[in-house]
């Protein structure tokens, strides 16, 4: 048996020997059975220029097969090194060129993971050689800019795709034209990893889903990033330097808008807008810093348009803005929940109807006119409305103020009783316990109730002359200020919250407790620390799982303190502890802001543009099989025709 294979492999190589220059016969069976149902056809002519000669092919590297215009006119030039596979080793090899004669015949069949280089390596448009190339690729595959910078580009996507940069790449361009315009089709496309300065929009979505936009830096004199009639999609860790609006959202729903830095460089502008929201699953806000640099310009963090319905506001810091958020028509069904709102001209303006509203543990301090506006047009409210759990402090003008028709009564909020024709149902006081150098504070209501729900904020406490920053963890503060420290303090012991300063007595009980009981509250303390600590190292690592360089990047914005304090550590109304305190070795910290860059997983099934990969895709396992045998006959053809002879 193994005579009759020698004598069979010695046969094929005789018949491979006395024709090594002829592989025309390879073409025509490529050409024929072996292409898939879409009659795909690889022009032959070109494969007779450019593999008429066995040396011609490198059965031994990794070269990659180059993708011509999809015109199939490649006049004879060899195109500079832009596509390479994902192994930095391989090369193109420029001798070997595959063409299609029709654009929609495909020689991608799977998801590819497609390695774009720098710009200056291509002669011609870069632009429509990139898009050709989309156009092309399979559904689900990755185009990974390399390059540092790329001037004008604008693709459009109607497919799926992994667009992407690990390095930051630069995009530019001069007209008024979205660099990635995303049309129906392009559902579950994922967009990372880009600075850019533009005229134009950077992502313009419509009529689809699933799309992520993540970890981009984007400077722009138009919007940042449009979404209309867009689904169950995001927008992540997205640093906003320039712009007209920096998101842009209409008739979509299920989007979630979190952890962006929207930090514009000048004025008149809008952080996010929202109009025509009237999908039940409607539009989260969640975690952004949103930070101007002059409340005396006009500008608006957050822009409710008409019908902006059924939102989510949790966890956001918004500073510096004109106005923080604007209500210009009717409110339905909108939540804001834990935001700290602060440093503005006004933080809340509300206009029309109101309807199902929840406005709970909020931080509204420091604005220069009022915290919450209930401007002239103000109709009243209706459905449910909740406003309460709030803390108002260091409003210029007032904490609350009605100036519609309608009478407007809210809940239980901290607050100086600052409010024009609003009627607070009480505010809250600060009950005080001392021990030595220890102290230990806690909110109550007028009844002596202790009292929860309102968000962190830090007061300063006054002993002696001297002052140190007290920080209020979930309604109760803890204080040790050291034997050192200038001797007891008493009830004359001042405590500032916001700009509300009285000394202990005023602001409601105060006790003298003996070092056990000062010892449980100390321990108590301790345990809501920790407890906020491993939240922010929770929320820390999750980020960096999700984004692997959030780990090591710097919030460009700051935490959001509050403002509250002028001491040596604050914190803020998400608690988020900023600076240092010579108490209880506090240290915790945590950060909104989102990474210069992002990256994102490549395709799963990814591969590379290879000859051989090719070769295989074309003609098949079997034909793999006879190019084996092939080469085995060729290899040992002198011995088996030597052990013939013999």
């Amino acid at each position: 048996m193994i005579f009759i294979i020698l004598i069979f492999f010695t046969s094929l190589g005789s018949a491979v020997a006395t024709e090594d220059n002829d592989l025309s016969d390879l073409s025509v069976d490529v050409s024929s059975d072996s292409i898939s149902s879409q009659d795909e056809v690889i022009d032959s002519d070109i494969l007779d220029e450019t593999i008429n000669d066995e040396s011609n092919i490198d059965y031994s590297s990794d070269s990659i097969a180059e993708i011509s215009d999809v015109s199939g006119n490649s006049n004879n030039k060899k195109s500079k090194d832009i596509l390479s596979s994902t192994d930095d080793s391989s090369k193109i090899d420029n001798d070997v060129l595959l063409t299609q004669s029709d654009s929609s015949a495909s020689l991608l069949k799977g998801p590819q993971t497609i390695i774009i280089k720098d710009a200056s390596s291509y002669d011609g448009s870069i632009n429509e050689y990139i898009q050709n190339l989309i156009d092309d690729v399979a559904a689900g595959s990755t185009i990974q800019f390399t390059g540092s910078s790329y001037e004008n580009i604008y693709l459009k996507i109607s497919k799926p795709l992994n667009i992407i940069s690990k390095s930051g790449t630069l995009i530019t361009n001069i007209f008024n034209i979205p660099v990635f315009t995303i049309l129906s089709g392009g559902s579950g496309t994922n967009i990372s990893g880009f600075t850019t300065n533009l005229v134009g929009s950077f992502v313009d979505a419509s009529d689809v889903s699933g799309i992520r936009i993540s970890g981009n830096k984007i400077s722009t004199k138009r919007n940042g990033i449009v979404f209309n009639d867009v689904y169950d999609s995001t927008i992540s860790n997205n640093v906003f330097s320039s712009f007209k609006i920096a998101i842009d959202i209409s008739k979509s729903g299920g989007v979630t808008i979190s952890k962006n830095n929207i930090t514009p460089n000048n004025g008149n502008n809008i952080g996010i807008n929202l109009k025509g929201i009237s999908s039940k699953k409607g539009i989260s806000i969640l975690n952004n810093n949103i930070i101007s640099n002059d409340k005396r310009v006009e500008g608006t963090a957050i822009y409710f348009g008409k019908d902006a319905c059924n939102v989510l506001m949790k966890g956001n810091t918004i500073r510096k803005w004109y106005t923080a958020i604007d209500f210009p028509y009717s409110v339905n069904n909108v939540s804001i929940i834990n935001n700290t709102i602060s440093d503005n001209g006004d933080g809340v303006i509300i206009q029309g109807w109101i309807n199902d509203f929840t406005f709970n543990k909020n931080l509204v301090t420091g604005n220069s006119r009022v915290g919450v506006l209930f401007d002239y047009d103000f109709m009243g409210t209706k459905g449910n409305f909740t406003l309460e759990n709030n803390f108002f402090s260091y409003n210029g003008v007032l904490d609350l103020q009605n100036k519609g028709d309608k009478a407007v009564s809210i809940g239980k909020n901290f607050a100086k009783n600052r409010c024009y024709r609003v009627g607070m149902k009480y505010g809250f006081n600060i009950r005080s316990r001392q021990s030595g150098s220890k102290y230990y504070f806690s909110v109550v209501d007028r009844y002596g109730n202790a009292v929860s729900g309102l968000p962190n904020f830090s007061a300063v406490l006054t002993v002696n002359g001297r002052s140190y920053t007290v920080n209020f963890i979930n309604s109760v503060a803890y204080l040790d200020i050291g034997s050192g420290a200038g001797g007891k303090g008493s009830s004359s012991s001042s405590l500032n919250v916001g700009e509300d300063n009285r000394q202990f007595s005023q602001w409601g009980q105060f006790d003298q407790v003996d070092s056990e009981e000062m010892d449980y509250y100390e321990s108590f303390y301790n345990e809501l620390l920790k407890a906020l600590s491993s939240n922010s190292k929770r929320n820390s690592n999750a980020d960096s799982q999700n984004n692997p360089s959030h780990a090591n990047s710097q919030n460009q914005s700051g935490s959001g303190d509050s403002g509250l304090s002028s001491g040596d550590y604050s914190i803020n109304s998400n608690g988020v502890l900023s600076g240092s305190s010579g108490s209880a070795g506090v240290s915790a910290s945590s950060s909104a802001g989102p990474s210069p860059s992002s990256s994102v997983p490549e395709s799963a099934s990814a591969k590379t543009l290879s000859i051989d990969d090719e070769t295989f895709r074309v003609i098949g396992v079997g034909g793999l099989v006879i190019l084996i045998i092939l080469v085995i006959g060729l290899y040992y053809r002198e011995d088996i025709i030597e052990m013939m002879k013999e």
